[in-house]
């Protein structure tokens, strides 16, 4: 071989290994290996204010609630962490044996960043993706209580983007219009969507639902424990259909306890519920001498 021919070789083989690098590369960017935020951020220089956010919001914090309890068992980590929710989404469960190295729900916990056809690079529909952890989607519709139809309201055909990420962010917190450090300029969650009347209306509008919901549900909750402890004295102070019943009041507050809204999500099915308690457990406490 002559040395023109060797130089031309050497110069396609250098090309060669150059393309080979930069596919190799281009792939590790497409699919990285670590499924921690940090990866995003440290190649989309835009997203590190998403990355900020992310880090201050709940998602970021998933792990911490159960990685330390001996008790959390592979469903638990299916909603907690990255790895167990891809696995939930392949129909598996994920070794638990392997939790020192789970990462929370993070960036790619949500989004398939270089080849997803659904907006935004979701893994899947939103509300969807928002339902298969968050279950508070049966309150918004105003179902799932012993005793009540269908309940449907104003929120109820609202996604939960539409209100968490209501500034298009990710720390998927409600703005909420009577926040102290919220500034005349920027706009709160409610004010966002009802541009009806001012922030000030809205402010009393949902003060005046929450305080009507923690006084009657603080009431509710007195009551239970006044009749359970009534109960664990003689436990046939009650019929079977009266304790059937106190089963379904307990039941139905426990679906609002769990909601977590405090009555913003269904203002309406959440008061029908404490209504529909309260007449139960009326006879109940009149049964065990309280008024």
């Amino acid at each position: 071989m002559n040395l023109r021919s060797a130089w031309n070789s050497f110069v396609v083989l250098a090309a060669m290994c150059f393309f080979a690098a930069a596919i190799a590369a281009q792939e590790k960017n497409e699919k990285p290996e670590n499924s921690g935020a940090q990866a995003c951020a440290s190649c989309h220089e835009s997203h590190k204010q998403n990355y900020e956010m992310w880090a201050a919001s709940g998602h970021s914090k998933a792990l911490s609630p159960i990685i330390n309890n001996s008790q959390a068992s592979p469903d638990c980590y299916s909603c907690h962490s990255d790895e167990g929710f891809k696995a939930k989404q392949l129909g598996q469960k994920v070794d638990i044996a392997k939790k020192e190295s789970f990462n929370p729900v993070t960036c790619i916990t949500c989004h398939k960043p270089h080849d997803s056809k659904i907006p935004h690079h979701l893994v899947m529909d939103a509300e969807d993706l928002c339902s298969s952890c968050h279950q508070q989607r049966a309150v918004l519709q105003g179902k799932g209580a012993k005793g009540l139809d269908e309940m449907r309201s104003f929120h109820s055909g609202v996604d939960c983007v539409s209100c968490h990420m209501s500034e298009g962010n990710h720390l998927m917190k409600v703005i909420r219009p009577d926040d102290p450090s919220l500034s005349d300029k920027r706009i709160d969650t409610c004010t966002a969507c009802h541009r009806d009347n001012n922030r000030k209306a809205r402010m009393g509008q949902i003060q005046q639902w929450q305080a009507s919901y923690k006084e009657m549900m603080e009431r509710l909750q007195a009551d239970l424990k006044a009749i359970g402890a009534a109960l664990k004295e003689k436990p046939n102070l009650l019929d079977e259909k009266a304790k059937l019943k106190l089963n379904d009041v307990r039941f139905n507050l426990q679906i609002l306890e769990k909601d977590g809204s405090h009555g913003a999500h269904n203002i309406d099915f959440a008061t029908e519920i404490m209504s529909l308690a309260e007449k139960g457990l009326k006879p109940m406490k009149a049964g065990i001498g309280q008024k």
